[in-house]
Formats: C-alpha cells, sequence, structure tokens
C-alpha cells in the first residue's frame, strides 16, 4: 500500500464514505481511478494532490511530497522520505518564543553549507561550535595557537573552551596544543606572566601542551609550508587551527576586539570574528597540525615555569 492510501482511507473515514464510488464523487474523479489510488496502484496529479490535503486540513506540501516519494523508484525513495521529514519539521515550527524559528533556521543554514563541506560561523557562535567540536572528538585534538592570549583569564576561550578540553582528556582524548610566541611579546615581563598562566591552565587541564618561539620556526620550510597554506585558505595572519581526530579542522578567519560592560570602564575581549570549520579532504591533509609536533629542533614541550625560563633565555640570547 502507498502511503497515499493511508490519506485516502483517512477521508473516507472523517466524513464517513462506505465506497470507492463515494470517494469518487468527493474528489471528484471516476471510480475506478478512485480504487487505483486506493489500492496504491496510481499516484494522484498534484491538482488532486491539493485537493486531499484541504479535505483533511493538511499542507498541501506535504501530499506534493507523499506522492513524489509513491512514484520514485526504491533507490530513491529515502531521499523524499529525507525531504518530507524536513518539511514536517518546518510545518511544526511554533512561532513563539520567538528562539524557536530563530533556531529552526541557523540548523537550516547549517544544512544548506554541508555540501560544500564547509560551515561558517561568527562572534559568539564561533565559540560556541569549537566547544561542540571538542565535546564530540573521540581520540585526539592537535591545534596551534599564534594568538595565545584568547586563552587568559577574562578572553573568550575561558573557562568554556579550556573545561570542554579538560573533559576530553577525562575521557582519554590525547589534546595536544602548541603555544608560538614571538620575540616582541616575550620583551614585556607581563606577557611572558601572562603565557606561563596560560600554560599552566592547559597542563592542569590534562593538555599535552607545547611552546615555539617564531623566529626559529621560521627557519623551518616545513612551517613555512603550512603558514603559506593556511594564508591561502584565508586564515588569519595569527593563525589558531585545530584538528579533531584526523577528519575535522577548524581555523580563525579574522579577530575582532568586542568591549564587555556598559557600565564604567569596558573590559576588552577578544573575539574569533569568523570561524570555518571544514572536512574536505585536500585542506584535512594539508592543514594538519600534527607535523609540527615532531619538530623538536624548534617545538618544545611544557614542562613548567623554570623550565621555559631558561629556553626563553637561551632564545633572547639567540636573537639578541
Amino acid at each position: 500500500m502507498s502511503d497515499i492510501s493511508t490519506y485516502l482511507e483517512a477521508i473516507k473515514e472523517r466524513f464517513d464514505l462506505s465506497s470507492d464510488y463515494a470517494l469518487a464523487k468527493k474528489l471528484g474523479i471516476a471510480q475506478p481511478e478512485a480504487n487505483l489510488m486506493r489500492r496504491g496502484l496510481k499516484i494522484p496529479k498534484p491538482e488532486l494532490c491539493i485537493k486531499i490535503a484541504k479535505l483533511l486540513d493538511k499542507n498541501p506540501v506535504e501530499l506534493l511530497l507523499i506522492a513524489q516519494k509513491d512514484k520514485a523508484p526504491s533507490s530513491a525513495k529515502e531521499y523524499w522520505t529525507l525531504a518530507l521529514t524536513a518539511v514536517d519539521v518546518m510545518l511544526h515550527v511554533p512561532k513563539s518564543p520567538k528562539y524557536i524559528p530563530r533556531k529552526v533556521e541557523a540548523i537550516g543554514r547549517e544544512l544548506r553549507q554541508l555540501e560544500t563541506q564547509t560551515l561558517t560561523y561568527g562572534g559568539a557562535e564561533a565559540n560556541a561550535e569549537a566547544v561542540r567540536l571538542v565535546q564530540t572528538a573521540e581520540h585526539s585534538i592537535d591545534s596551534i595557537m599564534e594568538r595565545w592570549n584568547i586563552w587568559k583569564k577574562g578572553e573568550a576561550l575561558y573557562p568554556n573552551y579550556l573545561l570542554a578540553n579538560q573533559e576530553a582528556a577525562k575521557r582519554g582524548v590525547i589534546v595536544r596544543r602548541l603555544l608560538v610566541l614571538t620575540r616582541e611579546q616575550l620583551l614585556q615581563e607581563s606577557v611572558v606572566a601572562d603565557a606561563i598562566q596560560v600554560m599552566d591552565d592547559q597542563h592542569r587541564a590534562g593538555i599535552k601542551v607545547f611552546y615555539a618561539f617564531r623566529e626559529e620556526l621560521e627557519r623551518s620550510p616545513t612551517f613555512q609550508r603550512f603558514e603559506d597554506d593556511y594564508k591561502e585558505q584565508g586564515a588569519a595572519p595569527d593563525m589558531n587551527a585545530a584538528m579533531f581526530d584526523g577528519e575535522i579542522l577548524i581555523f580563525s578567519q579574522s579577530y575582532g576586539q568586542a568591549q564587555l560592560g556598559v557600565v564604567g570602564t569596558p573590559t576588552s575581549i577578544t573575539m574569533i570574528i569568523q570561524l570555518e570549520i571544514t572536512w574536505k579532504p585536500e585542506l584535512i591533509r594539508d592543514l594538519d597540525p600534527a607535523p609540527l609536533f615532531d619538530m623538536t629542533r624548534y617545538v618544545f614541550e611544557y614542562g613548567g615555569p623554570l623550565a621555559f625560563k631558561m629556553e626563553l633565555g637561551r632564545f633572547k640570547r639567540s636573537v639578541a
């Protein structure tokens, strides 16, 4: 029996129609046609679908999709079922509270992006989506952070994203994070203190923390190629990127400053203005941060403030 048959039986029940002849009269068609449709041997035309929908107080789109599904080859029926499910959801979205239709609209935008194998988010949504990705990781998270200051207390990634990383580490995900520091930053004692605080926070959360000095990294052809590939994809000049389970990648495309507070002196917070999520195979291959952790000549595992300051001293002498 076709799905349309179910609707015809519903019409017979609603209007107390005891025969196909009575059904045909109600629909304004010939009795043989009504009989064939009720038995699932014929699919009604669009005009009749609309009439059936009105008799049952249904949205005509529902009946039109049902008819398409019934006449589609078996290999295509699942796609019409999916379309019907999507329409059914849309038809039953309440208009209030306003959060609900806006949420459904946002989901729709995401679904439309999926075909491109890329999702783009901005502002607070970017941070929220990054948290969701961490929550789905099962094996590994490898990341490089040049805008590492957004991990500071009071900044955008603290504490929600840090807590999500901590929970991932607790469930056995290997989280590795490489902070890239510059000579200009490290000439300021306050910035050095910030870097140590950020690395200590990460280390306490169960993250394997690494650091590198940009001026040294730039000597490496591997890093130069890595940086060029990110620039080609429109990444921000200060790279922030993370790979999850080797199959999905996020990277920041732009940053901005947001002023927090409407009373008194506002607090300036660094925000990710645009974040890209992709699972395109060619980008996963070219933009994976994992090889950077093998560059032991330039990349060092964080072993506490004392060891870091010793390595920092060596670096300062080498660039003096």
